[in-house]
């Protein structure tokens, strides 16, 4: 579903990827940890095309990502028509919620539907009230941003990254705005959607999520991906001394076993 191969990223003299590839199958969850700048979440704004990449390739769905040419030769950008269309396909949650002050939550979650993908208003928000079921807020569908909490707040952007119908989501530290009380209910949407089968990358510090979600787990350290294995393995048999001396500081919270 995601393939990213030979990867690298720089801004001006700072490589911040370094040849980084891997594969995300169809309903695998692959969570990305490591140091603050180390690489993660420029990965997934390269994935969505949010930033451009000087070298590799990028496919979602078989579709290249940003680029029209061989990952080798000479290649040209997309036009924005085919951008867009890609980020249609890999929908995106930030740390920050982003959204809209003055609109409801329903119309929110309804609006990208509605000029993207020309949905009709009546279909849109059919839709929206299914999403805001399912992540919970279906009681909150007329209430404004400014009358939610920060985790309802992301809840209702998770929803709204939904409601385009994307093949794959990614997630950049969505939980790292929200109080610690709020986290809980963030995860579990989260959770929620890997057992629906959906296909996603999630950036995260939340290392005993990582642990109990993820099929694979990828440590990032200075632009290079230096442990990639299933989370139970990684976290009992680490190769390198740096994701050991990375989790210490999370071994309170991550049981062993």
């Amino acid at each position: 579903m995601i393939e990213v191969k030979d990867v690298s990223k720089s801004f001006g003299n700072n490589q911040v990827l370094k040849n980084i590839s891997f594969d995300v199958k169809e309903g695998e969850v692959v969570v990305l940890v490591g140091p603050s700048g180390s690489g993660k979440s420029t990965l997934l704004r390269c994935i969505n095309f949010l930033e451009e990449f000087q070298a590799g390739q990028i496919l979602v769905d078989g579709e290249g990502v940003g680029y029209v040419g061989s990952a080798g030769g000479s290649r040209r950008r997309q036009s924005e028509a085919d951008i867009a269309h890609l980020r249609t396909k890999a929908g995106m949650v930030f740390q920050n919620y982003n959204l809209f002050p003055h609109k409801t939550a329903i119309e929110n979650v309804m609006m990208g539907p509605m000029l993207v993908n020309k949905e009709s208003k009546e279909e849109a928000r059919a839709h929206a009230v299914k999403l805001l079921g399912k992540v919970g807020l279906a009681d909150k569908a007329d209430h404004f941003p400014s009358q939610l909490s920060g985790g309802q707040q992301q809840r209702v952007a998770i929803a709204r990254a939904l409601a385009m119908r994307p093949k794959v989501m990614l997630f950049d530290e969505v939980t790292s705005a929200l109080d610690p009380e709020l986290v809980d209910e963030v995860l579990k949407t989260l959770r929620d959607l890997s057992n629906d089968g959906m296909t996603m990358i999630i950036v995260t510090h939340e290392m005993q999520f990582a642990r109990d979600v993820a099929d694979r787990l990828l440590f990032f350290y200075q632009g290079a991906i230096i442990e990639d294995g299933p989370p139970a393995e990684v976290f009992e048999n680490p190769k390198t001394e740096r994701f050991q001396t990375f989790v210490k500081r999370f071994q309170s919270n991550v049981h062993r076993g």
